[in-house]
């Protein structure tokens, strides 16, 4: 692994943006452009799209540091999509298309209908309100398949004086219809464009103008693609909350996720890092399963095993292999296909190794002092780090939890004893390390202080690895894992820990970068995960997804692996960082944030019993704020809804669907000392938390004082 960027080590990917005074959309690459103090009426046209190609470096595409994605499920390569309307098709030589239209004035760019996968980009042009929607769809031309790019620049005329606006089309964008230049007044004139963009791996010929031109326009692809991907989002959990940004944020980024898929391959970006890395294939799993999707999740849970088996940059990987396992079990059922897959092997053997050789693995690499895991360079620095005993931890509880439910009392009791081991061996060193350097908080080596290892400097997130990359102190108990020792006593205090420190540097609601973009990463929201574990920083992944929806966008809700501050440069309306590094949108940051957010509000245990809001912030809990999740999946294939509605000091919690397969366990931090009563089930008025019956209705709780 580099030590550039967290968590890689085949791919080390920088973006280096312009400056505003230094580049301009319609140069060419590497011409340095100065603006000139002109009207827009006067620009002459440049013919020439916005900058959306890699640079000199492989990983440069807009101006500004800017890139998203638009594309299909399972196309070979998504396209690249930038501020500026451009976009760059990545199959064959690589070509950017858009329109020199496009001038660099104040700009916004945002997703159709806030969360879908066509991208508007909207500005003003002599005198005109100008958009470019670009997104793409699944034609099929000729008994083949494609993802084609369907393009529209919409020109509306407010005024009484016609105007005219050329869109200036770079070559190969093919127009649909013929419209003309001249916009009459208070009219509105749409040019429409498609392009070929990708053949899903094959090699079968293009499609030709004509027959792109026969498969329909604009309007008839757009409802297409909205329906297609509305009926993706209705298999999953949803969710409506006081921040309407977070639903679209978590709507988008299920979305950009299928469109990172190559095949049956869950890449982790569209430009940058297009492939599979081991430890992010788990994650992206795991959030998916814990959303409810198990699209192709056979194939997808196998081709994971070649991935952890062939990787061994990091080890973390092939030690939580079991857990997305254990997630898709506990959702589902599915005890056939687990135990059909527990102890066999992939046709390349160890290097497709099965869930119960990934779990002995762990057993084999605890070579580390008094028994903890090896030394590894699993934060990009070589050491006996905190996050990797952690790791291990949650795969033998996830392992543990497989054993007994598919019957296998020996393994089962195996797991059990190596987690103890590893359990009791981690505290021990843990402790005499805390105590040994007098620390007050959790720290990322399991032998030294901060002060002694990578992270030494405050805004390396590194620091909060633990609280995310571990899973083990939110997630193990999620599967009746006893959880002990510093790693859960000092949840609370390394917050507090790693946000004072670097309080001088960084703003409330990040927790760092990497080198060198030190402001924030795409792990942002994630690295609260650990804080559900806690007591005082129980809503800490939602305010920071909360900052990265403020202040991080490379992309509408697509951020950089690891970010820049924000530049003043951009035209792009808002704050957004002028570089970053890795992928954007990043598959990896984005299955951690949504999980994280997801498990805020509702998660499933492997008891029965579902916890309701542990992490939803006291401002959601005011008179008239609503939070919903719709079709949740829990246990054994059952969708259930929760809503929890403020009226006054009454907290009504509404259960539908099927019902819960256990007890209903209702934990806002609003209600920690401040219980009053229940119209069912029983109060534990110092927990804050109401245990209700496992079946559907309507429940209200009295707060003794509002929040």
């Amino acid at each position: 692994m580099a030590a550039t960027a967290p968590w890689r080590g085949l791919v080390a990917a920088w973006v280096v943006a312009c400056l505003a005074t230094a580049c301009s959309p319609g140069a060419s690459s590497g011409t340095p452009v100065s603006p000139t103090a002109v009207t827009v009426a006067a620009l002459a046209p440049s013919g020439r799209p916005y900058t959306c190609a890699p640079g000199a470096d492989g990983t440069v595409y807009g101006s500004y540091g800017d890139a998203s994605a638009i594309g299909w499920p399972g196309n070979q390569q998504g396209v690249v999509a930038c501020l500026g309307g451009s976009f760059y098709v990545q199959s064959g030589a690589g070509t950017t298309y858009g329109y020199g239209v496009y001038d660099d004035t104040r700009t916004t760019w945002s997703n159709l209908d806030g969360y879908l996968p066509a991208l508007v980009t909207s500005f003003r042009r002599s005198g005109c309100d100008v958009s470019i929607t670009n997104f793409a769809d699944d034609v099929t031309v000729g008994g083949h398949d494609f993802v084609t790019i369907y393009s529209r620049v919409a020109v509306h005329n407010p005024s009484a004086v016609a105007r005219r606006v050329d869109p200036e089309p770079s070559g190969g964008l093919l127009p649909l219809a013929t419209a003309t230049s001249n916009v009459p007044p208070h009219a509105t004139v749409d040019h429409d464009y498609v392009v070929a963009a990708d053949r899903f791996g094959q090699s079968y010929p293009w499609p030709t103008p004509s027959t792109l031109e026969a498969a329909g326009g604009f309007d008839a692809h757009l409802a297409h693609m909205r329906s297609f991907w509305d009926s993706r989002l209705s298999t999953v959990a949803q969710v409506q909350l006081p921040d309407h940004r977070l639903e679209d944020a978590y709507r988008s980024g299920y979305i950009y996720t299928q469109i990172a898929r190559s095949a049956g391959h869950l890449d982790t970006g569209v430009n940058g890092y297009e492939m599979e890395f081991s430890h992010d294939v788990i994650g992206i799993l795991a959030n998916l399963f814990t959303q409810g999707d198990y699209t192709d999740a056979h194939a997808l849970l196998l081709d994971a095993r070649s991935v952890v088996g062939s990787q061994f940059q990091y080890e973390d990987g092939i030690w939580t292999y079991a857990w997305p396992w254990a997630i898709y079990l506990l959702k589902t059922g599915d005890v056939a296909f687990v135990a059909s897959n527990f102890s066999t092997e992939g046709s390349a053997g160890t290097g497709t190794p099965s869930i119960e050789d990934t779990a002995h693995q762990i057993a084999a690499d605890r070579t580390g002092p008094n028994g903890i895991m090896r030394r590894t360079d699993d934060i990009d620095s070589n050491g006996y780090w905190t996050v990797d005993d952690e790791e291990a931890l949650m795969g033998l509880a996830a392992y543990r939890y497989l054993a007994d439910r598919i019957g296998n009392a020996a393994e089962a009791a195996w797991a059990s004893q190596q987690y103890d081991s590893l359990l009791a061996a981690t505290n021990a060193v843990l402790d005499t390390t805390i105590s040994r350097y007098h620390l007050n908080y959790l720290p990322c080596s399991m032998v030294t202080p901060n002060t002694d290892n990578r992270c030494r400097n405050p805004e390396d997130a590194n620091w909060a690895a633990p609280m995310l990359f571990g899973r083990w102190a939110w997630d193990a108990p999620l599967f009746g894992a006893a959880v002990s020792g510093p790693a859960v006593d000092l949840v609370d205090a390394t917050y507090a820990y790693g946000f004072g420190r670097a309080a001088r540097e960084l703003p409330a609601g990040t927790f760092g970068g990497y080198p060198d973009d030190y402001y924030s990463s795409a792990y942002n929201a994630g690295y609260g995960s650990g804080g559900l574990a806690g007591s005082s920083h129980r809503d800490q992944a939602i305010t920071s997804y909360q900052f990265m929806i403020d202040h991080t966008q490379s992309g509408p809700y697509a951020w950089w692996e690891s970010s820049s501050a924000p530049s003043r440069a951009s035209p792009w309306a808002g704050d957004h960082p002028r570089a970053g590094q890795g992928s954007s949108p990043h598959a990896w940051g984005i299955a951690n944030a949504n999980k994280a957010l997801l498990d805020s509000l509702v998660a499933q245990r492997a008891d029965g019993s579902v916890l309701v809001g542990r992490g939803v912030p006291d401002t959601w809990v005011r008179d008239g704020q609503n939070v919903t999740v719709s079709n949740f999946p829990t246990a054994n294939a059952g969708r259930t809804g929760l809503a929890i509605s403020t009226h006054g000091l009454e907290v009504t919690l509404t259960v539908s669907g099927d019902a819960p397969p256990g007890p209903v366990l209702f934990e806002l931090p609003a209600f920690v000392d401040n219980l009053g009563s229940a119209t069912a089930g029983t109060v534990d008025a110092s927990a804050g938390a109401v245990t209700l019956p496992a079946a559907v209705g309507s429940y209200t709780v009295t707060m003794l004082h509002g929040v």
